[in-house]
């Protein structure tokens, strides 16, 4: 099974997203300057993925979300910088390959049912092709298992910013000042900062002040 089809173009989407520019005000900013933790929800993204290479697991998936937890910084010296959390990518990641692994095993079994076999079990047709349970694990989490890691590097993020009422403008490099086109909508309600990544199909991610 291709494990590469899933969230990469999510991924370098929202980097995408950030790397915009614009004017700002620094009585916004201080309201801006912190940590901020949020999660987007890929599900759709990942099943639909899935259908091109394994259409038939894809049907047999039993999970309601896949999530990217990301947090972003924004500093005081205009600089910001987004990253995963990748220890909670991992939970995610291993949730996800669980998922997999027993979608995998309903597919077998009605495929088995399917083709009137009915002396067969699911673990008997497996071992037919010299695999168990475990080194189907193993086997999924070969496939799937780096995809956390490059996720990760491809959000990975880390410029300039500048903010107006309505929009955060960003860079992609702390050398490089933001200019004065392109923008990511936000609305900020005390602790809650909602960017709007509908321009990359993410809809609306909001995020969380930390501490």
């Amino acid at each position: 099974m291709k494990g590469k089809w899933m969230v990469w173009p999510l991924a370098l989407g929202m980097a995408l997203a950030l790397t915009a520019c614009g004017n700002g005000g620094d009585d916004l900013k201080k309201d801006l300057v912190g940590s901020w933790s949020g999660q987007v929800d890929v599900m759709d993204q990942v099943v639909e993925g899935m259908r091109t290479s394994a259409p038939e697991i894809a049907d047999e998936l039993e999970m309601e979300n896949f999530y990217i937890p990301l947090e972003i910084e924004f500093r005081d010296d205009d600089t910001f910088s987004m990253t995963v959390n990748q220890e909670k990518m991992d939970q995610s990641m291993d949730e996800l390959i669980q998922k997999t692994v027993d979608a995998t095993l309903a597919y077998m079994e009605q495929m088995l049912k399917d083709q009137g076999v009915t002396d067969m079990t699911v673990d008997e047709a497996l071992a037919q092709s010299g695999m168990d349970r475990d080194s189907l694990t193993t086997m999924m989490k070969e496939s799937l298992g780096t995809l956390s890691t490059t996720v990760a590097e491809e959000i990975q993020t880390e410029g300039q910013y500048r903010v107006d009422k309505d929009n955060i403008y960003t860079t992609d490099s702390v050398d490089q000042k933001p200019g004065d086109s392109g923008a990511t909508p936000y609305t900020l309600d005390g602790n809650n900062l909602t960017m709007d990544f509908n321009d990359v199909e993410l809809g609306e991610v909001t995020f969380t002040r930390e501490g």
